[in-house]
């Protein structure tokens, strides 16, 4: 299920935040790495990573299940030719689902610029998993997983922090390669749109017409901004759809509906693109 089916992301009241903020490299990598998952290209070799970074939910539903919505898409990655590495960004730091729903998705904790650290740390996670240096680095983003990723293109190359998180060390994830945005969180909160992007790579930018959370016309404002003219950027808006329209974990109650035949789509259109990025960075 979508936690956003029961919470959107809106302005809520700030609290403190008890959970630890692990500010530096080794200390992000070091939480991060018991829960994250790797997926290998079947023939081995040079080839990029992707680094696929979730929902506000989680990979944990409410039924306490694994969503498989990342692990569809890691998968598909890893056909196309790419290593993979979902970055579980909520296990790790104590956040259940039902915490995520009503912290993480409200915009309470864990907002954007203060996730997006971890796509370094999944990085470095996946150097040292398969003992390499990838040709390419990919960002692969689902609504909140989205956000933090267009935090990061705003920050730029030359950032010293992330967050909390100090940027003591170059990596390559502040200048990637290749972006997948996929129904992002544009409201308020994201504050993407401050600059113009560094990153002059593809993009592809998946939005759903009856998105209600990543909104495609807010959603496309915040790209043009980032990259005038939209250049080097495939837009699809899939009509009739709402947001989290590729998650087969739904709840009955949610205002988010799953569709299996766009979904199918959408996935193609992914495998794709990083098929298409493989070639280009080997």
């Amino acid at each position: 299920m979508s936690p956003l089916s029961r919470a959107a992301f809106v302005l809520a009241p700030l609290v403190l935040c008890a959970c630890a903020t692990y500010p530096t490299m080794a200390e992000r990598t070091e939480m991060l790495a018991p829960k994250a998952q790797y997926f290998a290209p079947e023939t081995p070799g040079p080839a990029p990573l992707v680094i696929l970074m979730s929902g506000c939910g989680g990979l944990i539903g409410s039924d306490g299940k694994i969503n498989p919505n990342m692990d569809k898409y890691a998968k598909a990655a890893a056909r196309s030719g790419a290593y993979a590495i979902i970055v579980d960004s909520f296990q790790p730091r104590g956040i259940d689902f039902k915490k995520a729903v009503s912290t993480v998705c409200t915009g309470v904790q864990l907002r954007g610029k203060a996730r997006s650290g971890d796509a370094l740390a999944g990085e470095a996670l996946a150097e040292t998993h398969w003992n390499t240096r990838f040709t390419g680095i990919i960002l692969s983003g689902w609504s909140h997983g989205s956000w933090s990723i267009m935090e990061l293109l705003d920050a730029g190359p030359s950032a010293t922090k992330l967050g909390n998180l100090k940027v003591s060390e170059p990596r390559r994830a502040l200048s990637p390669d290749a972006v997948t945005l996929f129904y992002p969180y544009c409201g308020l909160l994201n504050a993407a749109d401050a600059n113009r992007w560094a990153f002059n790579g593809p993009i592809l930018f998946v939005t759903a017409e009856k998105d209600t959370i990543g909104k495609p016309e807010e959603c496309r404002k915040i790209v043009e901004v980032g990259r005038p003219g939209m250049t080097n950027v495939e837009a699809i808006t899939y009509p009739g759809m709402t947001h989290a329209f590729d998650e087969e974990s739904q709840s009955e109650d949610s205002a988010f509906k799953y569709d299996p035949e766009t979904s199918a789509k959408a996935e193609a259109v992914y495998s794709d693109f990083i098929a298409q990025q493989v070639a280009r960075l080997k």
